[in-house]
């Protein structure tokens, strides 16, 4: 009777298993082929938190701007949100 069982779970266990396959490639992928990205991403993310808590809301303009630019512009606005007093300080009036 429970051999029976067995067979019955057997395509079950052979869909599990691909994808825990699936699964662990999947964050293999996201470890390494995406991580240079991710992190862009975290540090934008970063960026517009500082600037929200400095300033207030962020115009959806300039959240689109920060998502498109390139880590060392980040960085860069980075280092001058520190000493801004204002957003205009961080990206100048012709940034955004």
């Amino acid at each position: 009777m429970r051999k029976g069982e067995y067979r019955t779970l057997l395509p079950e266990i052979d869909v599990l298993q691909e994808l825990k396959v699936m699964l662990a490639e999947r964050l293999e992928e996201w470890a390494h082929g995406y991580g240079a990205r991710g992190e862009e991403k975290r540090v934008a993310m970063a960026l517009q938190r500082l600037l929200v808590r400095r300033f207030g809301v962020l115009p959806p303009d300039l959240a689109s701007h920060i998502a498109a630019a390139s880590r060392e512009e980040i960085e860069t606005w980075l280092d001058r949100v520190l000493d801004a007093r204002s957003m205009e300080d961080v990206f100048g009036p012709t940034e955004h």
